[in-house]
C-alpha cells in the first residue's frame, strides 16, 4: 500500500493530510463555546420573559 501512496505528488499527499485532519476534527467531541451555566441562565431568562409577557 505504501508503494501506491509513494506515487502521489506533494499536492495529493497534502490534500490527503488535510482531509484526514478534517475528519479527525469532525469526529472529535465539540466543546461548547459558551459555558453550561451561561446557557442555563439564558434559558431561565427566556422562560421568565415568557411568564411575564
Amino acid at each position: 500500500m505504501s508503494a501506491v501512496r509513494a506515487s502521489y505528488g506533494p499536492v495529493e499527499s497534502q490534500a490527503r493530510q488535510q482531509i484526514a485532519e478534517r475528519i479527525a476534527r469532525a469526529s472529535a467531541p465539540r466543546v461548547p463555546s459558551v459555558p453550561r451555566r451561561h446557557r442555563l441562565a439564558d434559558r431561565l431568562r427566556r422562560v421568565a420573559d415568557r411568564l411575564e409577557g
